[in-house]
């Protein structure tokens, strides 16, 4: 996190429009449904089945943005509706988060004017939401891509407080040769405590460690960005949005190590290892984020 008072450099802009009109298209059973939502004075967000397209015109901030994505890679090869909660997703009306992953690599081309300045961007792109009522009191969200230019491996988890005394997290790992998730009940702790899960954070270091494991999977991770490359941004609350109620930085590298074993009593063999969140140049560019209680630069924290 950076020293009280001072943040990352670089520019943001924080709309909270009064109203969001929204337009679904025709409904096609077993298919995904396209709408888009306008702000209106803001923009307007189009999602399809292949592509997501962002437009916003905002001239008082001499800010405008044009953004496409395509070619999606969805979170499960098997359906393109399953996300990070998998088998536990009909529970989500009972629970107050709902995370959702709409891609975990899609094509990203942009155009983006900022105080008279334009600029073309291209590369990819993590697209998701949270479909639930509201952010936990406390949490870590973290995203990451491989070095490969195709990002062909790319790491994405959150978690935290779930419920009052237990944490929560949602785990995916993508690479050529493992598609792995890992999800409740071997990533609940219980006042701390979980025979299947270890988790270390620490907001001023800027520092997440996460262990995680079933009968013969295990996936370890060390996640560390400069403490200066912190911006703060709002968080939807159950009241409304909490100006900088979490701070994030894209300057996180990622280091994640594979294990498997045979049998629960066997010892744990590496079957992959490896940097993510480092461009080939050596530029680092992960995703981390700490939020609420779990951020110490969070003044209001319930």
């Amino acid at each position: 996190m950076p020293p009280e008072g001072q943040e990352a450099t670089g520019f943001t802009h924080e709309f909270f429009p009064d109203h969001l009109s929204i337009s679904v298209q025709d409904v096609v059973p077993n298919e995904p449904v396209s709408f888009s939502v306008t702000a209106e004075g803001i923009g307007t967000m189009s999602v399809g089945p292949e592509s997501v397209d962002y437009s916003i015109n905002v001239p008082d901030a001499k800010l405008s943005l044009n953004l496409h994505l395509s070619n999606q890679r969805t979170w499960s090869n098997l359906h393109s509706f399953l996300g990070p909660m998998g088998p536990l997703a009909p529970l989500s009306p009972y629970l107050p988060l709902n995370w959702h992953v709409q891609t975990v690599a899609s094509d990203a081309s942009a155009r983006l004017t900022h105080a008279g300045l334009t600029h073309e961007l291209t590369g990819k792109t993590h697209f998701e939401k949270n479909w639930g009522t509201s952010f936990p009191r406390g949490w870590i969200w973290c995203q990451a891509f491989g070095p490969d230019s195709e990002r062909r491996t790319c790491l994405s988890f959150a978690g935290g407080e779930a419920l009052p005394g237990v944490q929560a997290f949602l785990v995916g790992y993508r690479s050529p040769r493992f598609q792995w998730d890992f999800r409740p009940p071997f990533t609940t702790g219980v006042f701390g405590f979980s025979p299947w899960m270890h988790v270390h954070h620490d907001s001023r270091a800027g520092v997440v460690e996460l262990d995680v494991r079933t009968l013969s999977r295990r996936l370890r991770v060390v996640v560390r960005a400069p403490p200066d490359s912190f911006i703060g941004l709002p968080a939807p609350l159950r009241e409304g949005h909490e100006p900088r109620f979490a701070f994030e930085s894209f300057r996180a590298t990622v280091w994640a190590e594979l294990f498997v074993r045979r049998a629960p009593w066997a010892g744990w063999t590496r079957v992959e290892a490896g940097y993510l969140g480092v461009e080939e140049d050596g530029t680092s560019c992960g995703a981390i984020e700490f939020g609420g209680r779990f951020c110490h630069q969070v003044v209001r924290t319930s």
